[in-house]
């Protein structure tokens, strides 16, 4: 049994997040079954939701990983697998929203559970969370520009590692590869926060020529 047979059901009924994990060839969900060569449906919804970041919206995109693989948390997943990509989409949008998701009418409240964020500890565990599943994926992709800018945003919301993030994301900028207008407005953000206001200007500026929408551009604690 294997946690791909199960979200596959999972996502390809909409429900039944619970559902036992099912065998080789089929799965079944509410009943009725779906062979393995006429569909797979969680490829489609972890694109989507890459999308749905991408775009902007966080919340939505967080929403959709949580309701296909509400057992992320627990599963040990591999470089460049479904759930690596989708564990990326919740710890970059987890880490945009300070650790908390408000997505409660979108997502039942018992798959929910603490990465609403609202508990005590809960906010600060989810963006530790976050900053855990960067740093291993950006491990086993060193040359990755695109991670190591994610996991520098992220841990530029920790205070206790904005040094690191800093270093990280000048070596970056210097070399004109910080992947995202978060990670400039990341970057921004610490070079005020260190009196830098010039260099403030120039992140900000890089962030609002490369940003869909200047939402992104907002500095945030």
């Amino acid at each position: 049994m294997s946690f791909r047979k199960h979200t596959i059901g999972a996502v390809a009924m909409g429900i039944c997040l619970g559902a036992s994990l099912l065998s080789q060839d089929a799965r079944a969900c509410g009943g009725e079954w779906y062979p393995e060569v006429m569909v797979d449906p969680l490829i489609h919804g972890v694109a989507q939701a890459e999308k749905t970041l991408a775009s902007g919206n966080r919340l939505a995109a967080a929403a959709s990983v949580i309701r296909m693989i509400p057992h992320i948390k627990s599963l040990k997943s591999k470089p460049g697998s479904l759930v690596a990509r989708a564990e990326r989409v919740l710890a970059v949008a987890l880490s945009r929203n300070q650790g908390v998701l408000p997505v409660a009418s979108e997502v039942p409240s018992e798959v929910l559970g603490t990465w609403r964020g609202t508990g005590e500890g809960e906010a600060a565990a989810n963006m530790a969370w976050s900053v855990s599943v960067l740093k291993r994926q950006s491990a086993s992709k060193s040359d990755d520009v695109a991670l190591k800018t994610d996991l520098a945003e992220a841990m530029a919301r920790i205070p206790e590692q904005r040094a690191e993030a800093r270093t990280i994301l000048e070596e970056l900028a210097r070399r004109d590869l910080i992947a995202s207008p978060e990670g400039y407005a990341a970057l921004a953000s610490l070079r005020s926060q260190s009196g830098d206001a010039d260099g403030q200007k120039l992140a900000l500026k890089r962030c609002e020529a490369m940003a869909k929408s200047q939402d992104a551009c907002i500095l945030r604690s």
